[in-house]
Order: C-alpha cells, then structure tokens, then sequence
C-alpha cells in the first residue's frame, strides 16, 4: 500500500484533533517508511519526539481508519529501525536486514555537516572534518577531544554520512569504543579472530568513539595496535574521540598514546552564547515551533557548559509549554526548575561581557575591540563598571582584561557611568540594572 497517500489523508483528519503547537512540533515531522494491508510504520526524528507520539497512537489509529475506511496498527519507530528495514525487506523478497552490521544504520542520519552550527570553539574541528571526509588526508589520525556534549560524536557521524552519501562503496566502520571492547572479549570467548580483524582492519574509514574505554585493558590495546598500524600504512583514515588529550591516557600503552598524538589533535571548547542561541534557533525552525526570544535566551543563559544538556533543557521546555498551551518565560522557568541551580553559577567578567553584550544586541568581539563609536563604548564602560562595583576589581586588573588598558582609562570609565547614574539616566539605569538580574538572580 502507498504510506505517502495513507498517511496524506491522515493527517486532514488529525489536524482537527488537537492543537496546532502539537501536531506542528510531533505530527507534521513524522514520516510514513512503510505500509502494507494492515500495519503502518511511522518515522519520528528523535526519542524525544517519539515517546511524545506514542501515546497519541490510538488517535492515529482512528483517524486513519476515519480516512481510508479499514483500522491499521501503527508503529512509530527511530530512522533505520531494524523493524522498518526487515519490513520493506520482506516485502520485497529479501533476507531480513540485521540493520545494527550496516555502517550506515550505526551512523545518526540527523547528524550531519549541514545541521552542525559552527562556532568559535569547534571551527578548527569542524574544518578539519570536512576535509578528510572530503578526501583529504593531511590530517591522519584525527583525535578529537573535550567535555561531554560539545559535538565530538556529531562531527564523527557527519563525516561517515558525508562520505557515505558520495562514495558509497567506502566502507565505514563506526562504533563506540565501550561496543568496541565488548566485541573483542566475545571474540576471545568465541575464538573468531579472524571476522573481527575482518570487520575493522578492511575499513576505509574508522571512526572509533570515546576511545578512554581502552585505558586499563591490556589485551584490547595490544589489538588495536596492531589494527591502527594496518590502517594508518595503508592510508586509511582513522578518527577517534576522547574526553581528555592523548597525554592523560595515563593507563595506555605509551606506543598507543604516541600514534594517538601523531596526526591532528583538536580540542573542542563549550560553544560561546552567540553558538548556543544558533543551535537553539536551528532546532526552533526544524520543529516549526514558534518560541519566543526571552525564552530562547533563558534556555542558552542556564546552559552553557554541555550542549546535549541545552537540548534537553529545549526539549522540557517546549513539552511543558505544549501542556500548559502557553509559550511563556514564566512556563520556561517552571519546567527548568530543578535543573537549573543559580548559586553554582560564578560571575565572571567573561560572563559581565557576555551578558552586556547581548542586552546591546552586539557581539563580544565588538565590546573587547579598540571601536570607540557610541554604541560600543558606553556597553564597554557599563562592563568595567561592573566589574568594578559587583566583582571588585582593581583598575590595573580590569585594564587587564580589557586587553591592556590604562587604569586611568578604566577609572575615567568607571566616573562616567556612575555620574550617569546619579544624574538619574534613566537609560543607563534601566540597563544596568536589567543586567544585574540576569547576572545574579
């Protein structure tokens, strides 16, 4: 049976039944892969989205019986589920796909170049990425590294779908080094040396994640040697991720750590507040959602350090503001509630930039730069105030900050505003103290 029309005339009927926030953010991104006499298979993007469909499935259920006149079960499953490839599969004659020995089914079809937002923290490994997944092997291995939820494993997913997607007949072996490790103790136990020495060392591209999973495991590091050293003489390009540097693999072997250290090593830092608001813009408008921008900048202001944490915080958001029907700060801050603690946050004259900054509706480059037209000196003088009057700081140090200027400068900065403010400015007031809320409550 055609899924496409099934699920066309389907959707008329569901558009009815209930809010229009809800069935742009779950229903309309659904799409149909299969369909036979009495089951439809349905495709969410993410987990998220797929527990927020299940329950809706009897719904789903009545409205298509409602539009083709006959009841069908309905599945809703993630992109290259084993249920759907089997499926299609059988239909056509085929064996049955086991989907999880595929290189393509081990890589998230979402994670790719073009959903990646690029800022000043992971430029270097983002380009380095795209030239190797392009041909280019200056670059050989890659090793990537840094905090949990920063892109590590969203850049490695993009170059093997990239790769994939114009050179299919490329093999490419991705698997996460805690599977990895599994893998090779049932080979020992099995004895089949030979089909795991097959699988990864015949790779044209290994991307291995998490490799810290090796540390401490003797018999899997002496393995992998000797796998890394076929790849790399062969001309095989080899990319691995880590949450530390190859030097602090202090329980791996000193000739793993010296291959490691060999090729490109890239350090990817938490994504500065103009990158956040990016990736949350991005979701925003892959989810048709309308959010509005006091709320977009509480979800980025709380959650600077992991972006796979901003997701969530994103993903709470917009399902407790669907419940409540309303797309509110005020809901914002009710579903965050305990995910966000205020006292852990340190105030630094980083974050008084930052924060200023965006109340200026300029850039932090723009505030730290030699530009002394209106607009950017008065943000810049608000900064050193602050820091002076909020964190303490002595004018030499302040003049540090600001890359090295006079303290007479800071102080003739610090005079002014404060004089503003005794005569009752009523602009400046108005933002320093906006400022200091977000700063410290």
């Amino acid at each position: 049976m055609d899924a496409n029309k099934i699920w066309n005339q389907t959707l008329t009927f569901l558009k009815d039944e209930m809010t229009t926030v809800k069935y742009k953010t779950f229903i309309e991104p659904l799409t149909p892969s299969f369909a036979d006499d009495s089951l439809i298979i349905l495709t969410a993007q993410d987990p998220f989205s797929q527990e927020q469909v299940i329950p809706m499935i009897p719904l789903i259920r009545n409205c298509i019986a409602a539009a083709i006149g006959k009841e069908m079960d309905v599945k809703v499953e993630l992109p290259g589920s084993a249920l759907t490839l089997n499926m299609i599969h059988e239909r056509s004659s085929a064996a049955p796909v086991v989907s999880n020995e595929s290189s393509a089914s081990q890589l998230n079809p979402g994670y790719t170049f073009d959903s990646f937002i690029v800022g000043s923290g992971n430029r270097f490994a983002h380009a380095a990425c795209v030239s190797v997944a392009e041909g280019g092997k200056q670059y050989n291995p890659i090793f990537l590294y840094g905090g949990s939820g920063l892109g590590k494993t969203h850049l490695m997913h993009a170059v093997g779908n990239y790769v994939l997607s114009r050179m299919p007949s490329k093999k490419v072996v991705y698997v996460n080094c805690e599977r990895f490790v599994n893998e090779f103790i049932a080979t020992i136990r099995e004895g089949k040396y030979d089909d795991f020495r097959e699988k990864y060392r015949n790779a044209d591209f290994l991307l291995i994640d998490d490799i810290q999973f090796m540390e401490r495991k003797e018999q899997m590091q002496v393995e992998f040697f000797h796998t890394f050293n076929e790849l790399y003489e062969s001309g095989r390009m080899i990319l691995m991720t880590c949450d530390k540097p190859p030097q602090s693999l202090s329980y791996l072997e000193e000739r793993l750590r010296s291959r490691f250290s060999s090729g490109l090593i890239v350090d990817i830092q938490p994504a500065d507040y103009e990158t956040r608001l990016a990736i949350l813009n991005r979701r925003i408008q892959d989810d048709h959602i309308s959010l509005p921008d006091d709320v977009v900048d509480y979800i980025a202001s709380n959650f600077a350090s992991n972006i796979r944490e901003m997701d969530g915080a994103y993903k709470t958001v917009v399902a407790y503001c669907i419940m409540a029907n309303a797309f509110t700060l005020e809901n914002a801050k009710i579903a965050l509630k305990d995910l966000i603690t205020k006292p852990e946050r340190q105030v630094t004259p980083e974050l008084i930039v930052e924060v200023v900054a965006r109340a200026f509706n300029i850039t932090v480059s723009d505030i730290m730069s030699n530009k002394r037209s209106k607009d950017i000196l008065v943000p810049r003088q608000i900064c050193m105030y602050i820091c002076r009057s909020e964190l303490n700081m002595t004018f030499p140090k302040i003049g540090e900050f600001f890359g090295g200027k006079d303290h007479t400068t800071i102080l003739h900065a610090c005079n002014k505003i404060e004089k503003s403010l005794k005569e009752s400015d009523t602009e400046i007031s108005v933002h320093i103290d906006s400022i200091k809320k977000r700063l410290f409550n």
